[in-house]
């Protein structure tokens, strides 16, 4: 990358897309070298960590559970079709085999892990909103926010739809492709625009934290005049930028930030707050550590 006293001069905005131009080579290098210029969903490692504290499960109905999570841990599209056929026959899979809410919850953690992108074929009625919850953790901690009922999720913890939002915010730095981070955008933008799920001050944090790492207004669609108004009425400030960058630069140690460094846009924030332009220089570097630590892996 250009160093940082070039990112926000008065220059011409410009898409950066890495399948067609080469920025000084370090990212087309990395990429080529990681093999993460797959633009593929599946790409996303499973948090496995996140299907754990089962429910109660008579020791006698353990097979059957482990039988039907083994078919949702199936690679590619028959994981997603063993979850939607539970969804559709869920009634018969109760009559027929005595399938309980319990049983359905630790396979639900499961299929979702498996696929994060279809909580649309999680049966919501049979899952408490605590569940639920749980099961929208396990979704946002792929970097996936869509198909979210917020009004659950907010009866299932305080403010829970923020709470999400902002998990799902957290995870983009675990994406690899620039499309995926477009869908998760999209996502918290479209509730952002709610207006009634979350607060105004919440609504602003989340937008600040999403236009500083994905350097992108196109895809978060949020704009200069919208940081600036957030500054001015106090919903952001220094502190939270500082805050973001810490959670990115502790997010970007272990995860590739892949997705993110293909969105950005550069000669972007030029009309914002001198302290968030410093902010989204520091976002830059930490994307500039990325790529130095993938070159030294090559070698």
């Amino acid at each position: 990358m250009a160093q940082k006293g070039r990112y926000h001069r008065p220059t011409k905005t410009i898409t950066v897309n890495l399948d067609k131009v080469r920025i000084g080579g370090n990212y087309a290098a990395m990429l080529r070298a990681s093999g993460q210029d797959k633009s593929n969903a599946a790409a996303v490692k499973p948090n496995i960590n996140l299907e754990q504290e089962p429910a109660y499960i008579a020791p006698e109905r353990v097979a059957y559970v482990e039988k039907i999570k083994n078919w949702m841990r199936e690679p590619n599209w028959c994981a997603g079709y063993s979850w939607l056929m539970l969804r559709e026959d869920y009634e018969i899979y109760e009559k027929r085999d005595g399938l309980t809410r319990d049983e359905y919850y630790e396979i639900a953690k499961v299929a979702i892990n498996t696929g994060p992108e279809q909580m649309n074929r999680l049966r919501k009625d049979k899952v408490s909103d605590a569940r639920y919850y749980e099961l929208c953790k396990i979704m946002a901690s792929h970097g996936v926010f869509q198909d979210v009922d917020c009004e659950k999720l907010n009866r299932g913890t305080q403010n829970g739809a923020y709470k999400i939002a902002n998990l799902a915010i957290d995870s983009l730095c675990k994406l690899t492709a620039d499309f995926q981070v477009k869908y998760a955008v999209r996502g918290v933008r479209n509730v952002t625009k709610e207006q009634k799920y979350m607060g105004e001050r919440d609504v602003a944090q989340l937008l600040f934290y999403m236009w500083l790492i994905v350097h992108n207004s196109l895809l978060t669609d949020v704009s200069d005049k919208d940081i600036t108004e957030f500054v001015e009425k106090g919903f952001v400030i220094p502190m939270d930028a500082d805050r973001y960058i810490v959670k990115l630069t502790q997010n970007a140690k272990t995860n590739p930030c892949t997705g993110l460094m293909k969105s950005v846009r550069l000669g972007e924030g030029l009309h914002v707050p001198e302290f968030c332009k410093k902010a989204q220089g520091k976002v830059l570097d930490i994307y500039d550590e990325v790529i130095k630590r993938e070159k030294a892996a090559e070698k």
